[in-house]
């Protein structure tokens, strides 16, 4: 096989190319060519080994056809041996011809067939995971990682890639390989400056940032973790609108919001107080559920005393599907759960969001004293949405609208779009007490003081009135 690999590749992972080690732990910013060269590796190694067969895993099966799978028909063509792979997408898999040996793809969101993988040729020996940032749990990474076992013919080694952008810092891929050594794993951070192919153009966008937007330049250009910049929820914080849970009253109005596909059903209980304000206290965020199940997971989740009085949904679930003819709004309503049509206008959904959101000053009727509050809040145990709500970012070309990707952190606030939108604003309570000047203040102290001592003096008989 004569390939010059150098001028295939190009620099900056030579070490990369190199380890043997369980795991290669691969983050980089934007226009890295991570990918690219994770691609070719398995292309190329693949080839140079008869024996290996690898799988390609996402957060979502589906998504693979798009990324994983045309990357690594880029790279047999880049390589100039795509004549002899086969693609097929049905089942979505990439087979060496000479050899049959296999390249498989799998999600998380199918934990069976995740985790139990068998290959016709060879031994299953690599594992390449792809936007790893996707995955929330490391317990899922851990059942994975397990599934690539066995004793492993000369020449060969047992590997898991992992590759992704580091956006938020708090994601267990920081904890688990780069705040810790792991003797077992190589871990590299890339950078545009990696990609010697990448045009001038697109090399000023991204170093423009490092002058008009120092936090982001530190995710994208810098490939290190933390929040991008421009999280478009700066309005939201947990100690204004977390709250510990406690007993609903009989008599607030109650509502369901959901958003709803393959990858996640994510679903809200909303309960709303004689004033409007708004209290989410209960979620379901869980992945590949079919429709059926997903009504079914919804009913399981509602107590007859809950009596929800509407169930908001986005637009789309009102789409006829071409393999039954029915839309999802119908089959949801076969199930016995009953839909209503929610607005999708995304920038003013997005902004009746954070009106719902935005803090206002109050004060304690007690005390007096003063104290943040809002409009919605959210109980403790809905914790993807507290979790997802704060870290969504704004959309690069749009600041005025969320970003798609990550993906995976659009479900919660998206849902809870379709709710703000369909409910009107409450104002704040104009009831609220004033707070005292300091003057005021001064003054109800030396009238409570005053106070006390009259009904000292009354006590003892010297006061009559």
């Amino acid at each position: 096989m004569e390939i010059n690999l150098p001028d295939m590749v190009g620099r900056g992972y030579g070490s990369f190319w190199r380890s043997k080690k369980r795991y290669r732990v691969l983050k980089g910013g934007r226009a890295s060519k991570k990918s690219r060269t994770v691609a070719l590796w398995y292309i190329y190694n693949i080839m140079k080994h008869p024996q290996a067969n690898a799988v390609v895993v996402r957060n979502t099966f589906n998504t693979n056809k798009d990324s994983t799978y045309a990357v690594l028909k880029w790279a047999a063509r880049r390589l100039e041996v795509f004549h002899l792979w086969k693609f097929t997408e049905s089942p979505l898999e990439a087979k060496y011809l000479p050899t049959g040996q296999k390249i498989l793809f799998r999600g998380f969101d199918d934990p069976l067939k995740i985790t139990s993988i068998t290959v016709d040729v060879g031994v299953l020996c690599w594992a390449w995971v792809e936007e790893a940032f996707e995955i929330e749990k490391e317990e899922e990474f851990r059942t994975f990682d397990e599934s690539i076992r066995g004793e492993m013919p000369d020449g060969l080694w047992k590997q898991v890639t992992l590759s992704y952008n580091p956006w938020i810092d708090s994601h267990w891929t920081k904890s688990r390989f780069f705040d810790n050594t792991d003797p077992d794993a190589d871990t590299y951070t890339t950078t545009y400056k990696c990609n010697e192919w990448l045009d001038d153009a697109d090399r000023r966008l991204i170093e423009d940032l490092e002058r008009t937007n120092p936090a982001r330049y530190k995710v994208v250009g810098l490939g290190e973790y933390g929040l991008p910049g421009g999280t478009y929820f700066e309005e939201f914080s947990e100690s204004v609108h977390v709250i510990q849970p406690f007993v609903i009253p009989d008599d607030w109005q109650r509502f369901r919001v959901l958003d709803y596909g393959l990858d996640m059903l994510a679903a809200y209980w909303i309960a709303v107080d004689m004033q409007g304000f708004a209290y989410v206290y209960k979620e379901v965020y869980e992945s590949d559920h079919i429709i059926s199940a997903a009504a079914k997971r919804l009913k399981e989740m509602t107590l007859p005393s809950e009596r929800i009085k509407l169930t908001y949904a986005p637009p789309d679930l009102w789409n006829r599907r071409q393999d039954t003819g029915k839309s999802a709004a119908e089959i949801f309503q076969n199930n016995d759960v009953t839909l209503i049509k929610a607005g999708n206008e995304r920038i003013q959904g997005w902004l009746n969001l954070k009106e719902w959101l935005a803090p206002y000053e109050t004060f304690d009727e007690q005390t007096g004293e003063a104290k943040k509050t809002a409009r919605i809040k959210f109980f403790s145990n809905c914790k993807n949405i507290i979790r997802t709500l704060p870290a969504v970012l704004k959309d690069e070309k749009d600041p005025n609208d969320v970003a798609t990707e990550p993906h995976e952190l659009t479900h919660g606030p998206d849902a809870i779009r379709y709710f703000c939108g369909m409910r009107t604003l409450p104002s704040k309570p104009s009831g609220a007490p004033r707070h005292p000047t300091k003057e005021e203040q001064v003054q109800q102290h030396i009238d409570k003081l005053d106070k006390q001592a009259r009904s000292k003096r009354k006590r003892k008989g010297e006061y009559a009135g």
